[in-house]
């Protein structure tokens, strides 16, 4: 009868302690569970601060005074087409839409996007073979495609503290291959007179 007693009883405890050892295994994997999940939603507000603080830095890089100053002092001066001549320079149609480029010295760099894209698409609307005949002569064809080339190249939609210095040299390229495209011009035309007078 005792022995009887003694076995169930002994059978009961074994249970117990299996169930005890797995509510700590339980609870132990609760733990580790709690303990990842708090370190990924760490991870994730770590992450989130780093990427805002990417983004203060991208709007507020660029320091509009100081390309301001740039553009005012550093940009070389813009010549002038020949006033003697501006009717053989208003034969070509487009001659209007070059010549936007003398705007861009005195525009707020801050509004500055406005008039450089409405000029990289202007540009792309001018076709160099409809030149007229005074004007078509291959050193203006020239230096007009080097005028748009550099017109097209210059990106200030992402303009950053990283890409600064390239957008400074880009506007300085734009204003000195007008320059040379109105230079260029004025050579030719003159040269024109000059060959026309000797012929007669």
């Amino acid at each position: 009868m005792e022995l009887t007693l003694v076995t169930p009883l002994f059978t009961r405890l074994k249970r117990s302690r299996v169930i005890i050892k797995m509510s700590k295994f339980e609870l132990y994997i609760n733990s580790c569970c709690m303990k990842l999940i708090r370190l990924f939603f760490l991870c994730l507000i770590i992450v989130s601060c780093s990427n805002n603080n990417k983004k203060v830095k991208i709007n507020y890089t660029v320091d509009y005074s100081e390309l301001d100053n740039f553009i005012k002092d550093s940009l070389p001066i813009t010549l002038e087409l020949d006033s003697l001549h501006y009717e053989t320079f208003n034969k070509w149609k487009d001659i209007s839409l070059i010549n936007s480029v003398k705007k861009i010295p005195f525009v707020d760099s801050r509004q500055l996007s406005f008039p450089i894209n409405l000029l990289k698409t202007d540009i792309l609307k001018i076709i160099d073979t409809n030149v007229p005949f005074e004007l078509d002569h291959p050193q203006i064809i020239g230096r007009f495609r080097v005028l748009k080339t550099d017109i097209l190249k210059i990106d200030i939609d992402n303009l950053s503290i990283e890409n600064y210095e390239i957008f400074q040299k880009h506007l300085s390229d734009i204003i000195l291959s007008y320059n040379a495209f109105v230079n260029t011009m004025n050579l030719e035309v003159n040269k024109d007179k000059s060959v026309n007078f000797t012929e007669d």
